[in-house]
């Protein structure tokens, strides 16, 4: 029989082992019998005896390696992190994004120290780094801006709103298509399996507002948004509150800042007003986080046909939606703490 050592049994088992031989040299059994009861080596068993007597069952309990000693000193890591910071394009590189490659190849210039792929990984790990998918944000999007709104607009909303005892909707529109977004499936290795989908094109716009209370007021569009479609449906949100005023927060798409929209709020101006939200900034509304769940999760691979089908279905998961204020308030507070008020 092939005697092992100690180093070729896995951490665990060998601590079990550890206490084991001990409970069996208590009981009697010679150091040679434990040594073939485990399959080992009787020098290994005898060592661990030896360390038992001089320092307790503290000494037989496993340790995690130590690792290799980093290359990097306490400042340089410091400086990487700062560095990291700024986008992989300010070092010459033609896209913004971070790889191990670019970080090899920063570490390099920045410390003269060559470090492999794999120890860059395990570098960024340690310094609390993750690798991410990027947020897309549009080139246009104005920064400054977007800071100013939510200094500036966002308090005097959040003011209007306690003057008034109002409800306040985030509005937005989506479009959904007829051929599904393809999920992920498991299956057998090496067999991919087949969803039969529709090849059509084509799909319909959904209208929604979602309140913070946890409340979400949608509709099926019949064609494309227009300002007198928009209005019926800020009609649509006040029925459902008869006896609040209600505060509505929009982007500016056309639609929404038409004059004739503008003229509805005025005319309302008791009981009803509209804000809009900077150039270019759906990370500002939360009701985008109602469209990416209902496409994600609710129509993902989805089997319909054509556009009625489709408006079945995503009136069935709206409603659904609709009638978990839970799944709301997380999908609302999820976007960012600027709200959390």
């Amino acid at each position: 029989m092939h005697k092992l050592t100690g180093y070729q049994i896995p951490h665990e088992v060998l601590e079990h082992y550890r206490f084991r031989a001990i409970e069996l040299r208590k009981e009697g059994t010679k150091v040679n019998d434990i040594a073939h009861y485990f399959g080992l080596n009787r020098v290994t068993v005898s060592y661990w005896l030896s360390k038992y007597r001089k320092n307790g069952k503290k000494a037989l309990k496993s340790r995690k390696a130590p690792g290799p000693q980093l290359k990097l000193s306490e400042r340089e890591m410091m400086r990487l992190l700062e560095e990291l910071k700024l986008p992989a394009t300010e070092f010459g590189f033609d896209t913004p994004l971070w790889t191990c490659k670019r970080v090899e190849y920063l570490i390099q210039k920045i410390t003269k120290k060559d470090l492999d792929n794999s120890n860059v990984w395990r570098l960024l790990r340690r310094l609390g780094l993750t690798n991410q998918k990027g947020e897309r944000r549009a080139l246009e999007q104005n920064p400054v801006a977007t800071k100013k709104w939510l200094k500036n607009e966002w308090p005097k909303i959040l003011a209007h709103a306690k003057r008034w005892q109002a409800m306040i909707y985030f509005q937005d529109e989506a479009g959904v298509a007829v051929n599904a977004v393809m999920g992920k499936t498991w299956a057998p290795k090496g067999k991919t399996p087949v969803v039969r989908l529709t090849g059509n094109r084509g799909g319909i716009c959904v209208s929604s507002a979602i309140s913070p209370a946890g409340r979400l007021v949608f509709r099926v569009e019949k064609g494309t948004v227009t300002s007198f479609t928009f209005i019926e449906f800020l009609g649509e949100i006040r029925k459902h509150h008869r006896n609040r005023k209600i505060i509505v927060i929009a982007d500016n798409a056309p639609p929404h800042i038409a004059k004739r929209v503008r003229d509805y709020a005025y005319e309302n101006r008791k009981s009803f007003a509209i804000y809009f939200l900077p150039s270019y900034s759906p990370e500002l509304n939360p009701d985008e986080h109602v469209w990416g769940y209902l496409k994600s999760n609710q129509l993902k691979s989805h089997l319909a046909k054509n556009k009625k089908e489709l408006t079945e279905i995503t009136t069935e998961a709206m409603t659904s939606i609709q009638r978990s204020p839970t799944l709301l308030k997380s999908l609302f507070y999820g976007l960012s703490s600027i709200y959390v008020k």
